[in-house]
């Protein structure tokens, strides 16, 4: 039996760059073909998969695979100790009448998470869903964002993504990364056992609070940015399972 792991047909930097990290590895990152459609003569074989969460969501489907993930509502119940800020989860029309917030949806990407005015700025509002549930927070200014992949309560590997209002993958300070690092132990500490074995964890820092839990993301469906691609393929294929 081979370990192949099935790679969305969209080419993309992220994949690329797990395609060349698998060279050295037991598994096989194979693409397939355009229709997301695994062939049958595969999917005894596929042991995981990475891409667009609908691909994903699909294929898994095909090859009998469960896809870990937070319940849908996980943000919203963790503490503000370490949110640093009020998170409400409900349906989008319970929203309509909200002004200056931060929304996002809480399972596919209906439309682009961001600030707005007013809900019904959200661009394509006509055509939303109006009993999809999101989340809501209050507006914060985000000084740095950092995106980690955890296996087992453990970070394996990081990257910062943004910097002062700008996209940026430098190294973090020493002492952020200190500071990261005991961050997520107390929260971690805390909250493993709400969260699946292998997770990606986005963590920041708020101008005026200090460290963060920014969300909880699929490893199967995560950006890389700097991260380790080997490292970060370790996470995403256990953050699939083999249904027996």
């Amino acid at each position: 039996m081979k370990n192949i792991i099935a790679l969305s047909p969209m080419y993309t930097e992220d994949s690329n760059n797990l395609k060349k990290a698998s060279i050295n590895s037991p598994y096989e990152l194979n693409r397939f073909n355009a229709k997301w459609n695994v062939p049958e003569e595969f999917r005894d074989d596929v042991i995981a998969v990475y891409g667009e969460d609908i691909y994903a969501e699909i294929v898994s489907d095909q090859c009998g695979l469960t896809l870990l993930k937070p319940d849908d509502n996980w943000l919203s119940l963790i503490s503000e100790t370490f949110t640093k800020r009020k998170i409400s989860y409900g349906q989008l029309k319970q929203n309509i009448d909200q002004e200056n917030i931060f929304i996002k949806c809480s399972d596919f990407k209906s439309f682009k998470a961001g600030v707005y005015e007013k809900i019904t700025d959200i661009k394509g509002f006509d055509s939303l869903d109006l009993n999809s549930m999101v989340f809501t927070s209050e507006i914060v200014e985000w000084e740095l964002e950092v995106r980690c992949f955890v296996l087992n309560n453990e970070i394996k590997t990081h990257s910062s993504y943004w910097r002062n209002n700008s996209f940026n993958t430098g190294p973090l300070s020493e002492t952020e990364q200190k500071d990261l690092s005991e961050f997520f132990n107390n929260f971690i500490k805390q909250y493993s056992e709400t969260l699946p074995k292998a997770i990606v964890l986005d963590f920041g820092m708020i101008k005026g609070k200090g460290w963060a839990l920014i969300e909880a993301n699929p490893a199967w469906c995560s950006g890389l940015y700097a991260c380790d691609a080997e490292k970060a393929l370790e996470v995403i294929v256990e953050s699939c399972v083999k249904n027996l």
